[in-house]
């Protein structure tokens, strides 16, 4: 391993801890806390910060956004209903499921926008590929299965909560896979990423101030310094792993980052149970090692050398 690719892994093991660490924290910190209101603080306070950024150095793809009407209202749309039903989400049901479905779940939405002939979405380059993602849905149907029956490590309230849980799970990632396809669209338009990651959440912060407004989601009282300790960590868990997942795609190939981030949900099992909040669960595991053996199949399957064969006429 060259130096530079052991930088790539450092960076790489950065975004996927700290992308645990987000699903861990939250799923805690929302037991107790307005989960709109922590949302509206932490994106309100970054999307702000790189909107003047994109003004002030990089106002034309800003100008490019809004002549692009469709498509700003497109990633603002499925944004907002990315983090409300994922926020949700979290409350209600392990966090490794919920992270596990949301993970799962994007690739084959992406699959599906591919068949009905979305543009931007990529589909399936081979058997291998296609047999890992099986696996990964294999995966995620039965993390879903168990929460449902009631097997796994956490549900808050009843079979209830636990579909209602699972559903926001399937939600939250049909709707990232959305946001990255209309993120993709403004990308070839020449909207950076760092400008779009302001852009995409004015409407979910009105929508989360609104809530707040309404008690839609009121654990009553709270204190301003613990919610300001909480917004300081959600911008640490937000904002830098997006910085460090590039820094691991400049550095590394993409099936080695592949693999790594495919440890995603394994690093969130091990960290809710060093937080201590959710029971050990050993079908929860069972199903973790089925999705994984899924993930490194289809990174395998998506970065493997092409043959090129004969077509029969």
């Amino acid at each position: 391993m060259t130096s530079g690719q052991l930088r790539g892994l450092i960076w790489a093991l950065s975004f996927v801890l700290l992308e645990a660490v987000q699903a861990v924290f939250f799923g805690g910190v929302f037991q107790s806390y307005d989960s709109f209101l922590v949302g509206a603080a932490v994106f309100g306070t970054t999307a702000f910060g790189t909107l003047l950024w994109a003004n002030v150095f990089t106002p034309s793809q800003l100008q490019i956004a809004w002549a692009n009407s469709s498509s700003l209202l497109g990633l603002n749309l499925s944004t907002a209903v990315v983090w409300v039903s994922y926020f949700y989400a979290l409350q209600l049901i392990e966090p490794t499921v919920a992270f596990t479905i949301f993970s799962g779940l994007i690739p084959a939405t992406i699959v599906v926008a591919s068949i009905m002939r979305v543009p931007e979405a990529s589909g399936l380059r081979n058997k291998v590929e296609a047999l890992g993602l099986a696996i990964v849905v294999a995966g995620v149907v039965y993390l879903a299965a168990i929460t449902l029956l009631g097997r796994s490590g956490f549900v808050r309230g009843n079979t209830i909560a636990a579909l209602i849980g699972v559903v926001l799970s399937v939600i939250s990632a049909i709707s990232l896979a959305f946001m990255m396809i209309y993120s993709q669209r403004l990308d070839r338009l020449g909207v950076a990423p760092f400008a779009q990651y302001g852009l995409r959440f004015p409407l979910y912060v009105l929508i989360a101030l609104l809530a707040v407004a309404f008690g839609l989601d009121d654990k009553g009282g709270f204190e301003p310094i613990g919610l300001l300790f909480i917004v300081l960590v959600g911008v640490a868990v937000i904002a830098f792993p997006v910085f460090a997942m590039q820094k691991a795609i400049s550095l590394m190939p993409s099936l080695s980052l592949a693999a790594v981030t495919a440890l995603g949900p394994l690093f969130v099992f091990f960290l809710q149970l060093m937080e201590g909040r959710v029971a050990y669960a050993s079908a929860t595991m069972t199903g973790l090692a089925v999705y994984f053996v899924g993930a490194v199949l289809a990174a395998y399957g998506g970065n493997a050398p092409s043959r090129a064969g004969k077509r029969k006429s």
